[in-house]
């Protein structure tokens, strides 16, 4: 690519996110932190219903149900795809638990939005606690990176612990079943975060979970990834980065003593937000490269156009200069021959006179003579 195009593409990747706060007055002071910290790119918070008009020119979508009695409508999620569609995207939508203080609300309208876009990921009808490896209760789970898929293990990069806080579970439904990430594989489809392996699955409220049982113990799912076609991504989670009771991104904000790194609670929940966010960015600055190596094959088959068109005015040229050559030949041929017949007609002219002369001499002496006779 020439140096234009680079600085053309440098100039566009800083990358534009949405974050949705569905039902929210404003932006919580983790999300504000988050702004501040990772100000490259353009930011763009929106409380109300989620308009196409939001969307626009957005490479990420952060989706989360603040106020968790307010549903997501069907023009919201009509909006959703119609942007999804247009590829290269990275959404990231947060469940929660099944726990009955408005929590237990948040799980069916996840899923209803994983289902608008296509993703086999759903948030599951339960919760995960970890009585051992946690932020001082079973509920405050420390998820690991430790299981991270190898595939995307740049994600987790400087990430040991994030806090998931009540937080649910993330579940695979491929056609019309429900499948426990931590036992089956679904291609496309890669855990990035986990409970540690003291994990245990309970039930706060009906319905049932869908593919655990209640005391069910082991790494559960707290963050998955699925690679989705035209160059999309969807990140499903437990637990929601920001408004949520105790968020994933700094929740130190909040609780200063329960998360301050130098006490033994260490958690990075900012750094694995950071990497998701840079990920994003970089599949938007490859879609920008790849709209422009299109315009450069268009242009060069547009060049190689123009050559062609060259290349036949150029042999048209030569043909006409070939006809000015034979033109100016036949013309010298035609000027000699015409100096060939001017001199003929000269010579036979002075002939006449000289007949007509002798004629007359003739004429002159020999008329009296024939008299005299």
């Amino acid at each position: 690519m020439s140096l234009t195009s680079i600085a053309l593409v440098s100039a566009e990747s800083s990358g534009k996110v949405v974050v949705h706060l569905k039902g929210a007055l404003e932006a919580d002071d983790n999300l504000k932190a988050a702004m501040e910290d990772y100000s490259y790119v353009d930011w763009s918070v929106v409380t109300g219903d989620l308009t196409a008009s939001d969307l626009s020119g957005a490479d990420m979508l952060v989706m989360i149900q603040a106020d968790p009695a307010v549903e997501y409508t069907e023009a919201e999620l009509s909006a959703l795809t119609a942007w999804f569609d247009e590829g290269s995207k990275l959404l990231w939508v947060a469940s929660d638990s099944d726990y009955p203080d408005g929590q237990e609300l948040r799980p069916p309208q996840a899923n209803a939005a994983l289902e608008a876009v296509g993703s086999t990921l759903r948030g599951e009808n339960g919760e995960t606690q970890d009585p051992l490896v946690n932020f001082d209760a079973a509920y405050r789970v420390k998820a690991v990176s430790e299981n991270c898929a190898p595939e995307y293990e740049f994600l987790v990069a400087g990430v040991t612990y994030a806090q998931f806080h009540g937080c649910g579970v993330i579940i695979g439904y491929l056609n019309e079943n429900y499948y426990a990430l931590d036992e089956t594989d679904i291609d496309g489809v890669y855990v990035i975060m986990t409970s540690s392996d003291s994990g245990v699955i309970s039930d706060e409220s009906a319905p049932a979970p869908e593919a655990h049982s209640p005391g069910q113990e082991g790494a559960f799912a707290m963050m998955v990834l699925e690679e989705m076609p035209n160059s999309n991504y969807v990140i499903a989670t437990s637990d929601a980065p920001f408004s949520h009771y105790s968020p994933m991104y700094k929740p130190e904000l909040q609780k200063p003593s329960r998360y301050n790194l130098t006490s033994g609670n260490p958690q990075q929940g900012d750094t694995l937000f950071g990497n998701i966010l840079d990920f994003a960015v970089r599949n938007a600055m490859g879609a920008s490269i790849s709209m422009l190596e299109d315009d450069k094959a268009g242009l060069t088959a547009d060049v190689a156009d123009l050559e062609a068109e060259v290349a036949t005015v150029e042999a048209e040229k030569t043909r006409l200069e070939g006809d000015v050559s034979t033109l100016t030949s036949e013309k010298a041929s035609l000027e000699a021959d015409l100096t060939a017949a001017q001199s003929s007609a000269s010579t036979m002219q002075l002939a006449a006179v000289a007949a007509l002369v002798i004629g007359v001499v003739v004429g002159y002496f020999v008329g009296p003579m024939i008299k005299k006779e």
